[in-house]
């Protein structure tokens, strides 16, 4: 099996921000793919839970009983996560928001697409709007998802992971063969949305072909950019993963995206610049300036006070910049707190609606109101 693996995030944010996971395992001859639900909380760990235990253990398939079992796993990992915010001295607004949710027994919901290959035959489980796609000759012959719908909405089946909720739908069962003239692709919902759509009027195949032609990573952000930009792909975390029939039944994996290494070499770069920025600066231009923000379509937003840990935030869902003006803080910070010499400029989404993060709210307030 030759196997090239892709994944990337919304345009404006980072591989930190991305909620998307997905794991090889050449031993258990295992391919996972899983989005973590914006709406919902801590999802990306959610998210990672659910592949690396398919592909690490042969023997498990995800139903609502086996998914209910890692629940325990998934609060050890939220509580480690909050255990590190604190080693180190995150924001104290992080802190109590994260031991707030764990108390109130928030949860996290991820969509799921799983398979395990026995020789060229392979089987499996697809939840929700994450997806496995037959390709013959560059048309799509199927098309797996749990949903029963001609498009995809913004509220696609999923496991939770409070054993209490049963998450939405029930997985099904998957299984095929690869042959020589065909291809696999598991994908999550950017590319599900997407490759539906084209399927329906027929114009599958130069999207296919160029799918298909991808062989390193920054031939498929390329890819990314161009269909977001000028094809309708919505923005949102995108993965891909191509599985081809060489003849083979060991995995040879060409590509393999290692996004804790991309998080990684965002922490590495972002702490050179901090270093850099403090050692050409005086006292009194450090008390003077105001940090630029991570996302390049929201100016002159103040930022935390502790900024030295690099921002560790994560699983702020978007809002819509009405509910952000009727918290007050827009008004405080635009009106008293800049004294109107700062206006913000929320981004637009792929439909031009005015969005601002919460992560934005959060920033504001504790700037403003929690010194």
């Amino acid at each position: 099996m030759r196997i090239r693996a892709f994944i990337t995030h919304k345009k404006a944010e980072q591989f930190k921000d991305c909620q998307d996971r997905f794991s090889i395992n050449v031993d258990t001859k295992s391919v996972a793919v899983s989005d973590g639900m914006s709406q919902s909380y801590q999802q990306k760990l959610w998210a990672d839970l659910l592949v690396n235990t398919y592909t690490g253990n042969a023997q498990w398939e995800p139903n609502l009983e086996s998914v209910k079992k890692l629940a325990p796993l998934w609060n050890e990992k939220v509580r480690s996560f909050i255990q590190n915010l604190k080693d180190i001295n995150a924001p104290q607004y992080l802190i109590i928001r994260n031991e707030n949710a764990l108390a109130l027994r928030k949860s996290a919901g991820a969509t799921f697409c799983g398979i395990r290959f026995h020789g060229n035959k392979w089987n499996g489980y697809v939840l929700g709007d994450s997806c496995l796609i037959e390709i013959d000759k560059h048309k799509i012959q199927n098309l797996y998802t749990s949903q029963n719908c001609d498009e995809f909405d913004n509220h696609p089946d999923y496991f939770d992971s409070n054993p209490l909720n049963d998450g939405k739908g029930t997985p099904l069962a998957i299984n095929g063969i690869l042959g020589e003239s065909t291809s696999i692709i598991m994908v999550s919902d950017p590319f599900s949305d997407f490759l539906l759509e084209k399927r329906k009027t027929g114009d599958e195949e130069r999207y296919i072909k160029q799918i298909l032609a991808i062989n390193n990573h920054d031939e498929f952000e390329k890819l990314v950019d161009e269909w977001r930009d000028n094809h309708n792909m919505h923005n949102d975390d995108s993965t891909l993963i191509i599985i081809e029939y060489d003849g083979n039944s060991y995995f040879d994996i060409v590509n393999h995206d290692q996004i804790e290494a991309y998080i990684a070499e965002e922490l590495k770069f972002a702490q050179e610049q901090n270093n850099n920025s403090n050692s050409t600066k005086n006292p009194e231009e450090e008390k003077k300036t105001v940090k630029e923000p991570s996302n390049p379509n929201v100016t002159n937003m103040p930022k935390t006070i502790n900024d030295d840990v690099e921002r560790v935030t994560f699983n702020f869902s978007d809002v819509p910049i009405e509910e952000f003006i009727q918290t007050g803080v827009y008004q405080y910070e635009k009106n008293k707190a800049m004294n109107e010499s700062t206006v913000i400029t929320p981004p637009k989404d792929d439909i031009g609606v005015v969005r601002i993060t919460l992560e934005d709210i959060y920033n504001i307030y504790y700037q403003y109101f929690n010194k």
